[in-house]
């Protein structure tokens, strides 16, 4: 079979990604980029955040989470600074989204930073095997994971964990019996500074224990099918999927695009 025209994705990035679930992209961010968005994490995590959202909706995640020892997440990030929409529709990732998810739109931004003493989190998949497809030449994964490494992900700086080819296994293991490189054919999956896994959400995976000292800072963006309903997804939580419209104002065409949903979506919390 022929290599589909006027695509930016190779036939051996295709085939890597069919056979093991995910891919990475080497040296996305320059040094200088990840310096900053480290900076304005670092500043965030400091922060109180009164969330009165929750007021109406009742509990959901808390917008600077710090219910793991020696974690911090923050959700809904470009609501906390105009610096996360560049991640929205960066160039080098813009023809994965295409060509692996088909219509792509981003549900959910996040950041975890790893601290020493950071333990592992818990196997699990965002979405049911049958979410990820190949038919006639075309793959599609309903759900569809971004994550840019702002640090190393060393082996032992709680980097992520997956197993691979899992985005169609058809027997399901007790997973929670299964500590660290444990689970069968599991693999760390390692980069530097500036790297970027794509995974479909279908892939079973965790992150190792951290036991280095240095921060451990990832971004995380999450995407979904066009057809995918985001606001039932997890309810309480809808605050930090939905961006209002004067946040989507500054966007570019590409990233009102690929957040296109929210047009149709009310949410005043």
């Amino acid at each position: 079979m022929s290599e589909p025209k006027d695509t930016q994705v190779s036939i051996e990035e295709r085939f890597l990604f069919d056979l093991q679930g995910f891919l990475m992209l080497r040296g996305v961010l320059a040094p200088d980029e990840c310096a900053e968005f480290l900076g304005v994490i670092k500043h965030l995590e400091g922060q109180t955040f009164e969330d009165k959202w929750m007021e109406a909706v009742g509990p959901g995640r808390p917008t600077r989470e710090t219910s793991r020892r020696h974690q911090i997440r923050l959700n809904g990030l470009p609501r906390l600074d105009s610096i996360f929409d560049r991640l929205i529709d960066h160039p080098r990732v813009v023809p994965y989204l295409r060509e692996f998810v088909g219509e792509p739109q981003l549900i959910n931004t996040w950041s975890i930073s790893k601290f020493h003493g950071a333990q592992q989190g818990g196997w699990h998949r965002g979405v049911p095997t049958t979410d990820y497809s190949y038919r006639n030449g075309v793959i599609r994964s309903r759900m569809f994971n971004l994550v840019y490494f702002l640090t190393d992900n060393g082996p032992e700086d709680g980097c992520i964990v997956a197993l691979p080819g899992s985005h169609k296994s058809n027997f399901d293991l007790t997973w929670q019996n299964y500590s660290r490189l444990e689970l069968p054919g599991t693999v760390a999956v390692t980069g530097s500074a500036g790297d970027v896994l794509m995974f479909s959400e279908t892939v079973i995976h965790d992150g190792l224990p951290k036991t280095t000292h240095p921060v451990r800072s990832n971004l995380y963006y999450n995407y979904v099918h066009a057809h995918y309903n985001v606001m039932t997804r997890e309810p309480k939580n809808c605050h930090h999927f939905y961006f209002p419209p004067e946040i989507r104002a500054r966007f570019t065409p590409t990233q009102r695009e690929l957040t296109a949903w929210m047009e149709l979506a009310r949410w005043e919390y």
